[in-house]
């Protein structure tokens, strides 16, 4: 049975004011019920509606239903990526596809496969599913990622793995993939036993904006001080919170509660960022800058 997802009641508060609206005065009648339905529907259509792909590819994929997830590739799963919210998982292959080729370069890494998971029908009322259970299903999985709430999933999820004692002895490794937030204390997983933690900013990615309050050096020292001491931070110059996938520019139209900023790079030159750091989280080599060169490495002076 899915699980509900408290992020549900973002857009919770119009859907009271729509059926409280409809249902005053003297009482339902067969014509504001019918209305009410009307709206409710719409209004869930509008907010649950999936984004994306905008990119063809042509790697293999194979969905997991058990997971609800799409496997990418051929081989042995070494990352989870957790999709954001109303993505659709095949948006994000494009950026597997390009991890999977700078993990190729790895001779240790031939072959290797990635998940990338999304809430049940692509609706974020419901999580996706739990670092535990994708464990159980691909033992081979040491790294785990997730985008924008995919990653405050991702998370809590290995919080739990830990809690519930089922950490693997092989170790994971954990990426935030432009997780932001003005109420996030990422703290509270400081202590989670990851061998490396990353986490990317990309400087015209509006939920960052929106999370620094005006102040990005600021907003930056305080998420650096509560990351774990050794993570990698990595700064996408130019990039935006929609370049981390293929979906295009959506907007307030397809349901979601802002509208991106505009990027200066490209979303090739944005992907082949994030995968040569993620495929170095993966294989915990060239592990200053976290595969990208110190000068797109997060300190005051770059943004």
């Amino acid at each position: 049975m899915p699980r509900l997802n408290t992020t549900f009641l973002h857009n919770f508060p119009i859907f009271i004011l729509v059926v409280t609206h409809l249902t005053s005065a003297s009482g339902l009648e067969f014509i504001g019920v019918v209305s009410a339905a009307g709206a409710i529907g719409g209004f869930l259509t509008w907010a649950f509606q999936g984004v994306g792909p905008s990119t063809c590819y042509s790697i293999p994929t194979q969905t997991i239903p058990d997971l609800n997830a799409l496997l990418v590739g051929n081989g042995k799963p070494r990352l989870a990526w957790y999709a954001g919210a109303k993505v659709r998982p095949s948006s994000y292959v494009p950026l597997v596809q390009a991890i999977l080729d700078e993990l190729d370069k790895e001779d240790d890494e031939k072959d290797a496969s990635i998940l990338i998971l999304q809430s049940p029908f692509n609706v974020y009322a419901f999580k996706p599913s739990s670092v535990a259970k994708v464990l159980t299903v691909y033992s081979s999985i040491q790294t785990i990622a997730g985008h924008s709430i995919g990653g405050l999933w991702a998370i809590e999820f290995c919080r739990d793995l830990k809690d519930s004692g089922l950490w693997p002895k092989t170790g994971l490794n954990f990426a935030y993939v432009g997780v932001h937030g003005s109420s996030i204390d990422f703290s509270k997983f400081r202590d989670l036993p990851f061998k490396r933690v990353l986490w990317t900013l990309a400087s015209n990615d509006v939920t960052m904006r929106n999370a620094c309050g005006g102040d990005i050096p600021h907003y930056v020292e305080k998420v650096k001080r509560q990351l774990p001491e050794s993570a990698n931070v990595v700064v996408v110059e130019g990039g935006n919170h929609e370049q981390y996938g293929s979906y295009g520019s959506p907007g307030y139209a397809q349901g979601l509660a802002y509208k991106d900023l505009e990027a200066t790079i490209t979303e090739e030159e944005q992907r082949g960022i994030v995968a040569k750091a993620l495929a170095s989280l993966c294989t915990g080599r060239n592990k200053v800058g976290c595969g990208v060169p110190m000068s797109q490495r997060c300190d005051r002076d770059s943004l």
